[in-house]
C-alpha cells in the first residue's frame, strides 16, 4: 500500500499561493479572501494562519514571486545583444509592455501591483532599485564605449529610470487607457519617451546643467 508523501512546510506555502493567484485573476485581489482560498485548499482558514500569518503576508508573498519572474526577464533583456543604448531601450519597453499586458489583460492581479506599489511593499522596493541597477549597468557600459555621456552612472540609470516613470508606473498606464488611447498610440508614447531617456544619456551637456 502506497502512503502519499505529506507535503513538506515549503511546499504547502507555494500551494497557498498558486490557490490565492488563481483566485485573485478569477474573481479579484479585493474580493478574495483567506476564506475563499482555505475552501480552494480544502484547508481551515486556521490551518492557512498556520503558515501565512495574514492576508497581506499572502499577498506581499505572492507579489514577491511575480516579481522575481519580471526581474529575471528584465535581466535577460540587459543580457541580450546589441548597444547599450538599444539594451537600455528594450529592457525600459519590455517593463512598459509588461505592465501594460497586466492592466489590458490581467486587471485583477493588476489590483495587487497598484496596492503594492501605494503602500511600498518591500518587494516592490526592491524590484524599482534592481531595475534602477540594471539600466545604471548599461549606463557604465556605454560609457565604457564612449556611447554615453560622463557621470555617475548609477544616479543616471535612476535619473533616466525615474523619467520614464509615465510609461512605467502602472497607475500612469491606467490613466492613459482611460484617456481612449490606443495600445499602439500608448506604445508610441512610450518609444518616444523611452528614446528621448536615452538621448538626455548620450548627452553630456545636459549632464553638466544636471549636476552643475
Amino acid at each position: 500500500m502506497n502512503i502519499a508523501a505529506r507535503p513538506t512546510p515549503d511546499e504547502t506555502r507555494e500551494r497557498i499561493l498558486v490557490v490565492a493567484e488563481e483566485l485573485f485573476r478569477r474573481i479579484g485581489y479585493w474580493k478574495t479572501t483567506v476564506g475563499d482560498i482555505a475552501e480552494a485548499l480544502g484547508m481551515s482558514s486556521a490551518n492557512i494562519y498556520r503558515f501565512f500569518p495574514s492576508k497581506k503576508a499572502i499577498n506581499e508573498a505572492l507579489c514577491g514571486k511575480l516579481v522575481a519572474g519580471l526581474l529575471a526577464a528584465a535581466r535577460a533583456v540587459a543580457r541580450g545583444s546589441g548597444t547599450p543604448s538599444e539594451r537600455v531601450f528594450a529592457l525600459l519597453m519590455a517593463l512598459h509592455r509588461h505592465h501594460r499586458d497586466q492592466l489590458t489583460n490581467h486587471e485583477r492581479v493588476h489590483e495587487m501591483v497598484v496596492v503594492a506599489m501605494d503602500e511600498d511593499w518591500a518587494s516592490i522596493e526592491a524590484f524599482i532599485d534592481a531595475c534602477k541597477a540594471l539600466v545604471g549597468d548599461l549606463v557604465a557600459e556605454g560609457q565604457a564605449s564612449g556611447e554615453f555621456g560622463p557621470g555617475d552612472p548609477m544616479m543616471l540609470g535612476e535619473l533616466a529610470f525615474n523619467a520614464c516613470a509615465g510609461v512605467l508606473h502602472p497607475i500612469l498606464i491606467t490613466k492613459c487607457a482611460r484617456e481612449g488611447l490606443s495600445e499602439d498610440e500608448i506604445d508610441a508614447q512610450a518609444r518616444a519617451l523611452v528614446a528621448f531617456a536615452i538621448r538626455g544619456l548620450a548627452n553630456p551637456q545636459i549632464f553638466s546643467i544636471a549636476f552643475s
